[in-house]
């Protein structure tokens, strides 16, 4: 037997190993790196995700009203950042951070590269909101063998308000239609809406123009009505069309309703209902700016809103019976969200305990309620909820064409 041919084949082997070694362990390097790769994108994707449509929520400025507040674009922006901060990356261990300048906004969708940040200059009136996202500095597990570099990921997404399928959260009242859906249900824009209330009791009756609803078709009854108005009681899966209760009084209406003007009685607080960003009431009088009855204050509203200006009985013309103890306008931007702005269906008060829903209307809450025995509430009539304009929006499945607005993503 010739040894030194067996010597030589020994010598083949080991060489063949260690090449397989190194393809096996390229091979495993370049799934398990761009594995790696491949996760961390998709946390990103879903932080960016969740940035955009937090931050195309925020957007409802109406231009043809005048100048939009820059609040607009600072709400959509922080609340942009939040969502996405509820994310994690690398493989869930850190919270996605995203900085103030990678949430952009512009007025219509792409080209990408006209998004502003706000500290850009963005529009105020901007209808698109783009999220951005990267990891840099990858350093490979097992690439790097092959001199595989660090390596870099990212993510985008664009969000705007569409028509949804589904509404949810929409205010539990039901405007009374004066006129065919052709010609908005008989209301403009500005348009108050005034109903007549009593008090029995706890209880708050309304008359003309108003219903109080319930979404759960009387599953809840009027307590549902009442946690609806605070904030507490989720009611999704609302469509045109759809049948709902009519509720003829709820028990501590007054109360719950009063809670988004920073109004607070009967135990409820900011921390379990919260407020909207202003309690300003209308109609008011001097030294306030004087609006009068079916003259509209959403403009006033807004720039209520952006000050944070607290109810001041002072400054209400129907007066105050009642109402004591509003907050102060630090605890409206502390606690305070989009409030009084409010989804709400369109309905044929005929009577019926039970009616369709021929439409979504959006609304501005504009008063509390008093304590007295009896009194008048105001809505202002904004347009139809699925107005590409409207400033009011819900949450809810995306891709309708009669629902209210719902944040939606679209690339």
């Amino acid at each position: 037997m010739n040894m030194s041919h067996h010597k030589k084949q020994r010598g083949v082997v080991a060489i063949i190993v260690a090449l397989s070694l190194v393809a096996l362990l390229g091979f495993a390097g370049l799934a398990l790196d761009l594995g790696r790769l491949y996760v961390g994108k998709t946390e990103l994707q879903n932080a960016v995700d969740a940035c955009a449509l937090a931050a195309a929520n925020e957007l409802v400025c109406e231009p043809g009203l005048g100048a939009c507040p820059a609040e607009f674009l600072h709400n959509a922006e922080a609340a942009g950042i939040f969502a996405a901060s509820k994310n994690f990356q690398d493989f869930q261990r850190d919270p996605v951070a995203i900085e103030p300048a990678d949430v952009r906004f512009h007025t219509a969708i792409g080209p990408n590269g006209n998004y502003l940040a706000r500290s850009d200059g963005a529009d105020p009136a901007s209808r698109f909101a783009m999220c951005r996202a990267s990891i840099d500095g990858i350093v490979p597990w097992f690439m790097g063998i092959l001199d595989v570099g660090a390596q870099s990921v990212g993510a985008m997404a664009v969000a705007t308000l569409a028509p949804g399928q589904t509404a949810c959260n929409a205010a539990p009242l039901g405007i009374c239609a004066t006129g065919p859906a052709a010609s908005n249900f008989g209301f403009s824009a500005g348009n108050w809406i005034t109903s007549n209330y009593t008090h029995t009791g706890n209880s708050v009756n309304l008359t003309a123009g108003l219903r109080w609803v319930d979404f759960q078709s009387g599953a809840g009854g009027a307590d549902a009505v009442r946690d609806q108005l605070l904030g507490n009681g989720a009611a999704c899966g609302i469509r045109t069309g759809d049948p709902i209760k009519v509720e003829d009084s709820v028990n501590d209406a007054r109360k719950a309703w009063n809670t988004r003007f920073g109004i607070y009685t009967g135990g409820e607080s900011m921390s379990t209902a919260a407020p909207d960003r202003t309690g300003y009431a209308y109609p008011s009088q001097a030294p306030g700016p004087v609006i009068a009855v079916n003259t509209s204050a959403y403009a006033n509203y807004r720039s209520k809103q952006a000050a944070n200006a607290p109810f001041a009985s002072f400054e209400y013309a129907p007066g105050s019976t009642g109402i004591s103890s509003p907050i102060s306008a630090a605890n409206h931007l502390l606690h305070g969200a989009e409030r009084r702005l409010v989804a709400v269906p369109v309905i044929e008060c005929s009577g019926a305990v039970s009616v369709p829903i021929l439409g979504m209307a959006c609304a501005l809450m504009l008063n509390p309620i008093s304590n007295g025995g009896s009194g008048t509430v105001y809505l202002e009539w904004r347009g139809l909820a699925n107005a590409p304009a409207s400033p009011c929006r819900s949450a809810g499945i995306a891709g309708g064409a009669a629902g209210a607005l719902v944040a939606t993503l679209v690339q």
